[in-house]
C-alpha cells in the first residue's frame, strides 16, 4: 500500500507544504531578534554580526533569503557571541531552536500542521543530492516538524482514546440536555450507534416514568452549579433503543467552561442489570 506523504518544500504541489516551509514569509522572533522567516535566519547567522548580508536575511523570505548567503565561507554559525562550527550537532539544535520558535509563535501555523496528521513529511526540493555538510539536514527537518505535530496533538488524541476506550458509557450533554457526547461503550450498552445518538434528548436512554424528575434535578442542578448526589453512583433503569429496561449504576458531574460556569453534564453509566437481578432472585429465595 502506498504510503501517504507531503512534500514540505517551496517547490512542493500541495499549499500547506509551501506554507510549512522554511522559505515562506513568517515572522517570529528568537532571543529577542526579529526574523522574517527560518531561511533568512539560516542564510544570516553564515555571518558574524554586523556583515550587511546577515541583516539583510533577518528580513528576507524565500529565493532572495537564500540569496543572502552566497559568498558565506560556511565554516561557522553565529548567534549571541557564540561562533558554532558549521554543520555541527550544535549548529543543528540553533536551527531547530528557531523552527521550534516560528511554530510556537504562530497559532495558524500549528493548525495547518495538524491538518497533516496521517501523513509522512517530506522534504524533497529538486535541487539534487544534499551536501554532507548543511544548516539543516531534511532529515532532520521532518523529524522536527514530526514531533511539533505529535506533540501538539497528543493531549487531544489521548482524551479521545480515553473516552473511546474506556468500558463504561460515557454520556455528555449541553444545557439543553441534547447528547453531545456518546462513546463506544454507551452504544454497547443503551444501542444506539453515535449517528442517532449525538444530538438527541436525553430522553433517548431515558424511561418515560422518570423523565419529569429527570429534568427538574437536570435543571435545578445547572441553575444551582451542584450536583445533588456530588459525584456518589445512583442506581436507576436506562432505555435501550430495542424498548427493553436495564439497571444501571450512573455517577453524573457538571461540566464547566473556563470562567467556572455549568455547561452542561456528563455521566458514566455501567450495566449492573444481571447483579440487580441476582440479587432480587437471592432476596425472594430467602423470603421463601
Amino acid at each position: 500500500m502506498t504510503r501517504k506523504t507531503i512534500n514540505v518544500a517551496f517547490t512542493s504541489d500541495d499549499w500547506r507544504g509551501v506554507a510549512l516551509s522554511n522559505f515562506s514569509l513568517s515572522p517570529f522572533e528568537l532571543d529577542g531578534v526579529p526574523l522574517a522567516s527560518v531561511e533568512g535566519f539560516i542564510q544570516g547567522i553564515k555571518f558574524p554580526p554586523g556583515h550587511p548580508s546577515r541583516a539583510q536575511a533577518f528580513i528576507s523570505s524565500a529565493w532572495d533569503a537564500k540569496a543572502c548567503g552566497k559568498g558565506a565561507d560556511k565554516r561557522f554559525a553565529y548567534w549571541g557571541e557564540a561562533r558554532i562550527e558549521f554543520g555541527s550537532g550544535e549548529h543543528h539544535r540553533l536551527v531547530e531552536r528557531a523552527l521550534r520558535a516560528r511554530f510556537a509563535q504562530n497559532e495558524g501555523l500549528r493548525r495547518l500542521l495538524a491538518s497533516t496528521r496521517g501523513l509522512e513529511i517530506l522534504h524533497q526540493t529538486g535541487e539534487g543530492p544534499e551536501p554532507e555538510r548543511t544548516s539543516l539536514p531534511a532529515a532532520l527537518f521532518c523529524r522536527i516538524l514530526s514531533d511539533i505535530r505529535d506533540a501538539e496533538a497528543e493531549p487531544g488524541d489521548l482524551d479521545e482514546r480515553i473516552v473511546a476506550q474506556t468500558t463504561d458509557a460515557l454520556i455528555c450533554a449541553d444545557r439543553q440536555g441534547r447528547i453531545v457526547r456518546w462513546n463506544e461503550a454507551a452504544g454497547r450498552l443503551f444501542g444506539f450507534p453515535p449517528e442517532e445518538a449525538l444530538g438527541a434528548s436525553l430522553d433517548l436512554i431515558i424511561p418515560e416514568h422518570l423523565r419529569a424528575a429527570h429534568w427538574a434535578g437536570y435543571d435545578a442542578a445547572l441553575a444551582s452549579g451542584r450536583m445533588k448526589l456530588e459525584g456518589r453512583p445512583t442506581l436507576t433503569r436506562g432505555l435501550r433503543k430495542d424498548g427493553g429496561k436495564c439497571y444501571v449504576e450512573m455517577t453524573f458531574a457538571l461540566v464547566r467552561d473556563a470562567a467556572g460556569a455549568a455547561i452542561g453534564s456528563v455521566a458514566m453509566a455501567r450495566d449492573v442489570t444481571e447483579r440487580v437481578e441476582r440479587e432480587r432472585a437471592a432476596r425472594k429465595a430467602q423470603e421463601g
